[in-house]
């Protein structure tokens, strides 16, 4: 096994993980004391007892990281048996050496802290009760610590405890503070799924009432387009004073702009989910300005400049940003209609995106509507602009790109669509 994958956890097991590093380096922090008390302090203690409760639970941590490459998660019980396992273990060694009388005796606290943290209030109560019991029992039943120096035995005493403070103290910080930051990881994981689900549910849904939509208008639209070709052949081969003459360019409008409705009726019907499409690649410019012209036949009366940087730089997921951008150049038309102010569509491109602006001169948005724009339908405002931006900003989610909307009310708007560039 490489040596770099020996630390990995999986990460369902991160908090199994904070209390197996916490045990081990309390038995570090243990070892190095026992070891300065025999060979320094000349403290004469049980050595063979004492360090079979550190190798036991050493094996034990051991176990217990072996069991944590694999994949089924541990729960509460889990997490409350290695906590049982840690105040047990520790009684045992204060036992053996002093008992209430050992300054260590506190390090029943780090254990307490994280059973606070992790398990809801019954177990960790019970663990509490626990830690409160053994520190009542040591008081009377424990071995006594026999010193060479008695007279030095408060000095040593406060050099103890002056230790298991710091200790503790680094354990509780570092090691619960570690906690709390994987638990606040993991709800604002669950929040944002929770978000994304309900997201979901209204694109669902929002899908649902398309495809009941484009059911019920196929037949009108079809009867529609026979009509208005009808009409158009008769204009065409009327004489200058006959009825239907002035109105031959209206009725070739009527049928391109059927022919569009037809035309995304069918990209409906066939839309299966499955496409490989967002892994095809096209020029940016190019694509760009022959996007241009086809958006030009839905609104034949918009201006539409371009600003168009000249590069070779090439983009993924053209369907979807053309849905995008359609959706953005539509709602720039419909803001612009009343002021006959034109639109403007940039391409810049940097190291490793483009950058697609749509802007308009018209009224702008107000920043109440603008801030939820994009994140939930906004019914009965903007003339339903709300719902098409909704789908616009889950489609950029989608394919890796950005929106960003900038409006100022009576200054128009500008709308940012960044996309990463391959």
């Amino acid at each position: 096994m490489p040596f770099s994958t020996i630390f990995e956890v999986l990460p369902q097991h991160q908090t199994l993980r904070t209390v197996v590093l916490m045990r081990a380096v309390a038995l570090l922090c243990l070892s190095l004391m026992l070891a300065l008390a025999t060979l320094w302090l000349h403290i004469a203690l049980p050595l063979w007892q004492i360090a079979s409760v550190i190798l036991l639970l050493a094996a034990f941590n051991g176990w217990t990281w072996r069991r944590m490459r694999q994949s089924q998660p541990v729960g509460d019980d889990a997490v409350f048996a290695q906590l049982l396992v840690d105040i047990c273990a520790l009684s045992a060694m204060l036992y053996f050496s002093g008992g209430a009388t050992n300054p260590f005796v506190s390090f029943f606290l780090p254990d307490l802290a994280v059973a606070a943290a992790l398990l809801t209030w019954r177990p960790a109560l019970f663990l509490a009760g626990l830690a409160i019991a053994a520190y009542s029992l040591l008081t009377t039943f424990f071995v006594p610590l026999r010193l060479d120096d008695p007279e030095r035995a408060i000095s040593y005493h406060l050099a103890g405890m002056w230790a298991n403070f710091s200790v503790s103290a680094a354990l509780i910080v570092c090691f619960v503070a570690g906690l709390s930051r994987t638990v606040r990881q993991r709800d604002a994981q669950l929040a944002q799924a929770r978000e994304r689900y309900l997201e979901n549910d209204r694109l669902l849904a929002l899908g649902m009432q398309a495809a009941n939509a484009a059911h019920e208008i196929g037949t009108p639209l079809s009867t529609v387009a026979i009509i208005a070709n009808e009409l158009l052949h008769e204009s065409d081969g009327a004489e200058r004073d006959h009825a239907l003459a002035p109105y031959r360019e209206d009725f070739a409008t009527i049928e391109t702009q059927i022919a569009l409705c037809k035309a995304a009726l069918d990209r409906m019907g066939k839309a299966d989910g499955k496409s490989d499409e967002h892994h095809e690649t096209v020029a940016a410019h190019a694509w760009l300005r022959q996007f241009a012209d086809q958006w030009r036949l839905r609104y034949p009366a918009a201006r539409l400049e371009l600003a168009l940087a000249d590069s070779d730089a090439r983009i993924a997921g053209s369907v979807a940003l053309a849905q995008i951008l359609t959706t953005l150049l539509d709602n720039a038309a419909q803001a612009v209609a009343a002021s006959d102010a034109g639109i403007r569509l940039a391409l810049s491109v940097e190291r490793l995106q483009a950058t697609i602006e749509v802007a308009d001169r018209g009224p702008g948005i107000a920043p109440q509507t603008l801030k939820r724009l994009g994140f939930e339908p906004i019914q009965g405002e903007l003339s339903g602009r709300g719902i098409g931006l909704f789908l616009a900003f889950a489609t950029a989610r989608r394919i890796g790109a950005g929106i960003e909307l900038i409006s100022n009310p009576g200054s128009g708007t500008r709308a940012h669509v960044t996309v990463p560039t391959v």
